[in-house]
């Protein structure tokens, strides 16, 4: 590969600047910003990702450092309570008596969790261990524990044990949360054991719900498990931009807002 011009280094200076600060970057957005090709932009990005410095997506580019970044459970769990509580009360009215649910790891289904112990006669399968014994409190829930590799950041069965065990159920709805919820780069986690899993449960659900708070959209992480249309309905808080809800939709998608 030939030295890049002044003007294309002086670019790719910029696009690493808009990528430290955003996380994310479009080829469509770059080529606009700096009057140039969608073409020259690839290009620029392919550089940039060979030296190291970025990942490409599908249409884009993420940051290279702190893709694989996810704070622990402790520090995920305080963080926007507010707006997690909010997304778990719009889905815990969706659940209905009888019915049985897949409930993925997370703080937003935690807060989930604690509202379902009120609902009668529920199956609640999960892979965590902090919703499991949250859910035991109830005695008119049955609790079905996924089995598999125990990560112990999120508190959750990951891994290919974890995908075989749930070969032989079907659930009613599944309940997933994501590090990015994007139209364009999908449904994404920080790693491929975690994306591996949320396509399987994705997979045996009738309904595919995902609880993500506004800071998780627009965004893309390392691995997708699904494109965006593989979510049914998607509840977030008011805080998410306008665009990206509205790209959200174009897709297809419902989204809610509380």
């Amino acid at each position: 590969m030939k030295r890049p011009s002044v003007f294309a280094e002086e670019r790719q200076r910029a696009i690493l600047a808009l990528l430290r600060d955003t996380g994310k970057v479009t080829v469509e957005k770059l080529a606009e910003m700096y009057r140039v090709s969608a073409a020259t932009i690839r290009a620029d990005l392919a550089r940039l990702e060979a030296a190291g410095q970025l990942l490409r997506t599908h249409g884009g580019a993420i940051r290279a450092d702190g893709t694989l970044f996810e704070p622990s459970y402790d520090e995920r769990r305080v963080m926007r309570r507010a707006e997690k509580q909010a997304i778990a009360r719009a889905a815990a009215e969706l659940v209905q008596p009888g019915e049985t649910i897949l409930l993925d790891a997370g703080t937003t289904t935690m807060q989930l969790a604690m509202l379902l112990r009120q609902k009668p006669s529920l199956t609640i399968v999960t892979n965590s261990l902090t919703n499991a014994l949250c859910l035991m409190e109830s005695s008119t829930i049955e609790v079905v524990v996924i089995g598999g590799h125990l990560q112990r950041r999120r508190l959750a069965a990951m891994g290919p044990l974890a995908v075989r065990f749930l070969d032989g159920f079907r659930v009613d709805r599944a309940f997933l949360g994501f590090n990015g919820v994007d139209a364009d780069g999908g449904l994404t986690v920080v790693d491929f054991g975690a994306a591996e899993v949320k396509r399987r449960m994705m997979a045996i659900a009738g309904q595919v719900i995902v609880v993500a708070d506004s800071e998780k959209l627009g965004r893309a992480a390392f691995a997708q498990a699904a494109p965006i249309t593989a979510a049914d309905l998607i509840i977030t808080d008011d805080d998410a931009p306008p665009r990206i809800i509205e790209a959200i939709k174009d897709c297809g998608v419902s989204i809610q807002q509380v």
